[in-house]
């Protein structure tokens, strides 16, 4: 009994150590750009996608569309893209 507490402390001890030395690692400018242009893109127009899949029922399709609060609030995309940028320098 005394082995396995032994077990289950060292165990603990690991992965506790293990997740608090895991730092995320910052965002590179090009993937900060990356994301507010999609919203940007997202604060232009509403998107869609069609989904097609067959299966042992038969052909599926699914069409969404979504659309941003920024497209449906008014915003200026350009206003969107920059508010982003910055957000991020913060």
């Amino acid at each position: 009994m005394a082995n396995l507490v032994k077990i289950l402390t060292t165990i603990s001890f690991c992965f506790l150590f293990g997740c608090a030395a895991n730092q995320p690692k910052p965002l590179t400018q090009k993937q900060i750009e990356s994301i507010c242009q999609k919203k940007k893109i997202e604060a232009t127009k509403p998107t869609t996608n069609l989904s097609l899949a067959t299966g042992s029922e038969g052909p599926k399709y699914q069409i969404g569309i979504t659309m941003s609060s920024d497209y449906i609030a008014g915003r200026d995309p350009n206003e969107v893209y920059k508010q982003c940028i910055m957000s991020f320098s913060l």
